[in-house]
């Protein structure tokens, strides 16, 4: 049988079992839908944080007190650390703090944000052009005691009532004044927060001399791999060990983005389990439909089908209810992650955005298509091999 009048005769009976067909992809089109709104959703994430990391400078090195995200340091930094830094060729400015969270109080509300407290002028000179600007009101200044610079977030979204630039918020029963409003950045970290100078936040928070993060810049010319190596020697000889990270801009992306990439290929993975409830059904169809149609096989094997032409037109036509089932899952799944993008956005989480490429488009009608093929070639390899007397006698 020539080619085209396989696919033909395999289309056919797809068309003439429309109801059957149907449901036997709805396995499949759960899949497909679960597996491209967590993928477009999952590298949509990991790209805006790579690219927001880039637009925070490729001049800039990253120093945390631990080797990995999420695991407690050993030690952290001191004025000490943040000299030997400050010594090695290349640093042009540095900036050190401490990042937490902790409980603000407005308007009679207590919420949770992120604290960061730093010297105001440092903090400056090395975010300068950064994207974090002053939305309203103005930035802290090295002299400011109790003030305090706030994200969009926390002056928009998080209170019932907006918080505006001279209003009062509460930490730990202390009294701070707003003196400025960040513009909007897109993730929740850093636009649900507070900024407090160094002096303040050292005496509120009880880490005197203690900080859990170190920013550089790199001069201007300078091999920004070998500063970040020069400072991770230089640390080691100070600390006595290698437990921190020191971390260029892009590789401070890539670690993020590594982190994420494994959070989506896990559940993704959950997602696959659908895709084998569907190629199940499959299978079962194909078995069902060999069962009906055994003289059907008869009768082309009479005419002279050989049992590869058999085994081909079961083939492919359970490679087209996968593939017809990635079709429908796929545009299900595209308006669903677009659909959370727009929701996201319109909550405020500018990060959320949906990826969408041919390379995921091509990539899951192969799959889709390649799940159907397997699913359906042993049920219709044991039909190919009915003996056409039997099957021509309704046996």
């Amino acid at each position: 049988m020539k080619i085209d009048d396989t696919i033909t005769f395999a289309f056919k009976n797809i068309k003439q079992k429309k109801t059957q067909s149907l449901l036997t992809i709805v396995g499949i089109v759960i899949g497909v839908l679960a597996m491209v709104s967590l993928i477009s959703l999952g590298y949509g994430v990991q790209n805006y944080i790579h690219e927001e990391m880039m637009k925070m400078g490729s001049n800039k090195i990253t120093i945390l007190p631990m080797k990995q995200f999420g695991v407690p340091p050993s030690h952290l930094f001191t004025k000490k650390d943040v000299k030997v830094v400050e010594r090695v060729k290349g640093v042009d400015a540095i900036m050190y703090g401490w990042f937490g969270s902790c409980e603000i109080e407005y308007n009679g509300e207590k919420k949770l944000v992120s604290y960061f407290y730093a010297t105001p002028s440092k903090l400056r000179e090395v975010y300068k052009d950064s994207g974090y600007d002053i939305e309203k009101g103005r930035w802290l200044e090295d002299n400011d005691k109790y003030a305090c610079v706030i994200g969009y977030g926390t002056a928009h979204n998080l209170f019932d009532r907006e918080i505006k630039v001279g209003d009062v918020v509460k930490i730990k029963d202390k009294k701070f004044r707003v003196v400025g409003i960040l513009k909007e950045v897109g993730n929740q970290q850093d636009d649900n927060s507070i900024i407090l100078n160094i002096d303040i936040g050292e005496k509120l928070f009880g880490n005197k001399d203690k900080y859990n993060i170190i920013v550089v810049t790199v001069k201007e010319g300078e091999d920004i791999d070998k500063v970040a190596e020069d400072i991770k020697e230089a640390l080691k000889k100070s600390l006595g060990d290698e437990d921190f990270s020191v971390l260029t801009a892009e590789q401070l992306a890539e670690r993020i983005s590594s982190i994420l990439g494994v959070i989506t290929i896990f559940v993704v993975g959950v997602a696959a389990i659908s895709l084998l409830v569907g190629a199940i059904g499959i299978s079962n169809t194909m078995h069902m439909s060999i069962l009906e149609r055994r003289r059907d096989i008869g009768i082309l094997k009479a005419l002279g089908a050989e049992t590869t032409d058999i085994l081909a037109i079961f083939v492919i036509e359970s490679g087209f209810l996968g593939l017809f089932g990635g079709i429908i899952g796929l545009v299900l799944g595209i308006v669903m992650a677009k659909g959370v993008e727009i929701l996201a956005h319109k909550m405020g989480y500018l990060m959320v955005n949906a990826w969408i490429s041919w390379e995921l488009i091509v990539g899951i009608l192969i799959f889709s298509f390649l799940v159907g093929v397997i699913s359906g070639y042993f049920p219709a390899r044991s039909g190919a091999k009915l003996n056409p007397i039997e099957t021509l006698r309704g046996e």
